[in-house]
């Protein structure tokens, strides 16, 4: 782009966003010369950097809650003279929880419930949400962020890979809607469209795995950094809604994934 040229301003709305993935993206994204990303993050825990406006809600899965904040924030910009603001460009599922790994007999139905509403609800729940705000001529985007567990489970993991696997087909049927977006929100949407995009992180570095498992992890498989898989979903942030990259993965070249046991 060049140096006269002026970004146009787009809007994110981000969860996960204090986790090391959800931070990366941000970060990303505020480093785009192509678009002037205005992030709004959602959830308990405000992002320390890269954070335009915190939208506080205690309860992801709370459908009603999640549609108050969302609400009371875009009517706050009804009056605004500058409307740059009110709109939704962006939605990025990046919140998410690995609990329950453990063997079958040791995981309650509790816990499975828990892990599915976490990583398929939620996104579910803003997916819907953003839909309708994204039904315009000019649509929009959802990127998923999910796990190459989706393509072959560790020993021990059924609530994460199962709820990876549901996201994958959430994925696929948002992708579907998205190309029907008067229908799917029975508002005049005029010819927009929402691209729908699973991004399958491999093994990142992060605080929450034990020290023993990532030096194993280190030794055999190796680790893609958290700023890579930011970066890449910018790039994809960035395509014109027109091109979609449906489901894609990032994984550290040496991580046996294909015949892993």
């Amino acid at each position: 782009m060049s140096a006269t040229a002026e970004k146009k301003t787009k809007v994110c709305l981000l969860t996960g966003a204090s986790g090391t993935i959800g931070f990366a993206i941000a970060k990303a994204l505020k480093a785009s010369d192509i678009i002037d990303w205005h992030i709004l993050v959602i959830g308990r825990r405000p992002a320390a950097n890269y954070c335009d406006k915190f939208l506080k809600v205690d309860s992801f899965s709370d459908e009603d809650a999640v549609n108050k904040v969302l609400d009371e924030h875009f009517d706050s910009l009804k009056n605004s003279p500058d409307q740059s603001l009110n709109r939704l460009d962006l939605l990025v599922n990046c919140a998410g929880c690995s609990h329950g790994n453990d063997p079958i007999s040791e995981v309650s139905a509790e816990t499975f419930r828990f892990v599915l509403e976490i990583n398929v609800v939620v996104p579910f729940i803003l997916s819907k949400y953003a839909m309708k705000k994204m039904a315009t001529p000019e649509g929009g985007r959802i990127i998923n962020i999910g796990s190459v567990a989706d393509q072959a489970p560790r020993l021990h993991s059924i609530p994460y890979f199962t709820s990876k696997v549901a996201l994958r087909g959430l994925n696929r049927c948002l992708a579907v809607e998205g190309r029907h977006l008067s229908e799917t929100t029975k508002i005049n949407a005029e010819g927009g469209i929402v691209a729908s995009c699973l991004v399958n992180p491999g093994n990142v570095r992060s605080t929450i795995m034990s020290e023993e498992e990532a030096a194993r992890r280190e030794k055999e498989e190796g680790f893609v950094e958290a700023d890579d898989v930011g970066k890449f979903v910018a790039n994809i942030a960035n395509l014109p809604n027109e091109a979609n990259a449906l489901e894609c993965m990032l994984m550290p070249t040496r991580m046996p994934l294909i015949g892993r046991g």
